[in-house]
């Protein structure tokens, strides 16, 4: 079984994959595309993709108030 250092590092190239992926299809949409804008819908990608509303996670939805920062 691989260690968790070797899953997680796993896990960061197949992030880094699907980000260019998403990247090339905005890039063929939209062929005059700044930088900027493609950070812009980089963002609400991660933030509207399938799953994302509840942090990817299975099972039961946790209160997301305990990652806010209290000040």
């Amino acid at each position: 079984m691989q260690n968790a250092a070797a899953r997680f590092q796993l896990l960061m190239e197949l992030r880094r994959l699907g980000e260019r992926a998403f990247v090339q299809k905005l890039r063929q949409k939209h062929p005059d595309i700044t930088q900027e804008e493609i950070n812009k819908e980089l963002c609400t990608w991660y933030r509207i993709r399938p799953g994302a509303e509840f942090g990817d996670g299975v099972g039961r939805v946790g209160d997301m108030s305990r990652f806010e920062k209290n000040n």
